[in-house]
């Protein structure tokens, strides 16, 4: 019988704007693998978006360049969209799809097959 165990994130005092009970903990069950539970963990914690929101209070950041990089952001999106637009009526946008599964599928099968064997020793 496998026993597993559970890790849990902690919130810790920190600044007032990350202390709302926004935060809930993030639970992770840990089985034979831990490497596969941290990378879960990990994954929770990006969307969670906790990190990106420590980062943006450790400094201030004036309203006037808030609302310029928020502009820059929209620019950017924007220039993508339209770019992805041009791709698609083109049908590049197809082909490099196609190219990129294509590859994707080619990395799986350089792998070598591990069987359930192999995950238990």
């Amino acid at each position: 019988m496998s026993e597993e165990n559970t890790v849990t994130l902690v919130e810790t005092k920190g600044p007032p704007e990350l202390e709302a009970d926004a935060f809930t903990p993030l639970q992770v069950v840990v089985g034979a693998n831990f490497e596969d539970a941290l990378k879960r963990f990990k994954s929770l914690v990006q969307k969670s978006k906790i990190l990106s929101i420590y980062k943006e209070k450790q400094s201030y950041e004036k309203p006037s360049e808030k609302k310029r990089r928020r502009n820059r952001e929209a620019q950017e999106r924007n220039r993508v969209a339209t770019l992805r637009e041009k791709q698609i009526a083109s049908g590049e946008w197809e082909q490099r799809q196609k190219s990129k599964e294509q590859k994707r599928r080619e990395r799986t099968n350089d792998r070598p097959q591990r069987s359930r064997n192999d995950e238990n020793e």
